[in-house]
């Protein structure tokens, strides 16, 4: 059973949403564009965990991007698969063409680059793990760790021929019998099923999303974002307001509420608060009156009054940015995913 299922990060539409207020010419474009695209890379490599994890024939329940805090600082864990006999923590590389795992040095080779090893990062998590279910008092309970390489292509060579990579990193089509092979060392629950269930329950209740200061980690400057509003159907910025009803010359498309979208730029880009001011500068909307009428048509609660009021914005994460999956925008910005 799926407790937590897999979404797109807040961070990975923080910069769905920069990319595209970002001139192509900025100096931190290409940056911004390898960090997308770094991100994009990782979700997808998440997401191949889920049908091999629906092949298992055992009493189990699934956890994805679980982040929790411990001695004052956060892990995340890509995924936590749980049983009533142990806990593994799956860790989801997407490395593509050769990848080499030095042992000596516990780095890991990719395209002359030097990343860290994940086999270090999940022995991590599970210390922080182990630590933090002790101070909260939960039962003993067995945590394993696994690396799967989730990109089918990838050649995996390593420094040494006794290896820990080999008993710790898979492929994505030896996970599922990697994890029975891992359950078959524990025959005897530690945990009742409805203990099991309570624990996940608990994952979820602590679980804290990460969002950046996309700002301060981009070094982009919030001037010098494109203002205007981001057409849903095609991803060009700059639909023009006529009669209260938004067109986009690019491709044609017209709506009464594409300003939603801009609303939730903001919110994603600066904060969750917004004055009529930031609004029209936001979108490129002359109007103070045209932008007033926008803002109470969205229904947020209002703070202040008069010229100090302001609209305080609330967005799931979850379903509420489907225009920054919409496949017609990455194909209007190939300059943004090109290889």
């Amino acid at each position: 059973m799926i407790l937590k299922e897999l979404q797109i990060s807040p961070y990975l539409l923080q910069l769905e949403s920069l990319i595209r207020r970002v001139p192509p010419n900025h100096p931190s474009f290409e940056n911004i564009r390898d960090m997308l695209i770094r991100e994009q890379a990782g979700y997808y490599g998440e997401a191949q965990l889920v049908f091999p994890i629906s092949k298992l024939d055992f009493q189990h329940d699934d956890l994805h991007n679980l982040r929790l805090q411990y001695n004052g600082h956060y892990f995340q864990l890509d995924f936590l698969l749980l049983t009533p006999r142990f806990l593994l923590i799956i860790e989801a590389k997407n490395y593509r063409d050769q990848v080499i795992f030095d042992d000596e040095f516990n780095q890991v080779l990719h395209k002359d680059k030097v990343y860290q090893d994940p086999v270090v990062q999940v022995e991590e998590q599970k210390y922080q793990l182990e630590m933090w279910l002790q101070t909260k008092g939960f039962p003993h309970i067995p945590v394993e760790t696994v690396v799967a390489m989730t990109n089918s292509q990838t050649l995996l060579k390593t420094s040494s021929e006794n290896s820990i990579y080999k008993e710790k990193v898979v492929t994505l089509p030896k996970l599922t019998s990697k994890i029975r092979e891992i359950s078959s060392r524990y025959p005897k629950p530690c945990i009742s099923v409805s203990e099991m269930k309570w624990l996940g329950s608990q994952f979820i209740k602590e679980h804290k999303d990460y969002v950046s200061d996309i700002f301060l980690r981009t070094r982009i400057n919030k001037s010098e974002l494109a203002s205007g509003v981001v057409c849903p159907n095609c991803g060009e910025i700059g639909m023009k307001i006529r009669n209260l009803r938004w067109d986009c010359s690019n491709c044609g498309f017209r709506s009464s509420d594409a300003y939603r979208t801009a609303l939730k730029d903001f919110y994603l880009l600066i904060g969750n608060e917004i004055t009529n001011c930031e609004f029209r500068k936001f979108t490129g909307i002359s109007s103070s009156s045209t932008a007033k009428a926008m803002l109470r048509r969205s229904n947020f609660p209002k703070l202040g009054t008069r010229r100090y009021t302001k609209y305080k914005l609330s967005f799931n994460y979850a379903v509420d940015f489907d225009y920054l999956k919409n496949r017609n925008i990455y194909r209007s910005r190939k300059h943004i995913y090109r290889n």
